[in-house]
């Protein structure tokens, strides 16, 4: 309980003291029940948003079904190289981890050329940041712009119901064909 919620919480208190003339009883017990009716639904407001699924985990479905298309058809028919660096650098930017070009490249699933290429241009765009290795002058450590984090965890924020209302359904067997 913070500073705040104890002077409300000694206030309430002392109104149910000063109101515990007549009926002071009964008031006292109305105000109790009150005062948990209201913690029962904060506890509950406070759960439903806990179960939540965040962006980062939408991004990291996202992430999963980018690469398991590639085991189906053709990776090269569905590359997107600038998608796949910006959900790569999004989620290990949320999990805490720097970025080197060279995990990039490899997230990309594209050539290194291909890679740096992009990298370039969504860097000139604003929406990728470089900025030279601590350690290793022969590499860079890519991040987002603050406009691109908001925008990319906007839009995966955005999914969320999709995503939950997939997840609440039961799983659906495909058909067989005799």
């Amino acid at each position: 309980m913070d500073r705040g919620e104890r002077i409300m919480s000694d206030r309430y208190d002392e109104r149910i003291e000063d109101a515990s003339g007549a009926n002071g009883g009964a008031i006292d017990d109305h105000l109790r029940r009150i005062r948990d009716e209201l913690a029962a639904v904060e506890s509950l407001v406070r759960d439903e948003q806990e179960k939540q699924i965040g962006a980062a985990e939408i991004g990291a479905i996202l992430r999963a079904g980018r690469a398991g298309i590639g085991k189906v058809f053709n990776p090269d028919l569905f590359a997107d190289p600038a998608f796949d660096m910006l959900l790569f650098v999004f989620l290990e930017e949320e999990a805490g981890r720097s970025v080197e070009t060279s995990a990039c490249y490899r997230a990309s699933g594209v050539p290194r050329t291909t890679a740096v290429r992009w990298i370039n241009m969504l860097v000139s765009m604003g929406m990728f940041q470089s900025a030279p290795h601590p350690t290793d002058r022969r590499l860079a450590l890519l991040s987002l712009s603050e406009e691109t984090r908001a925008s990319t965890r906007q839009w995966l924020e955005g999914m969320r119901p999709l995503v939950e209302r997939m997840a609440a359904r039961p799983a659906i067997a495909p058909k067989t064909v005799a």
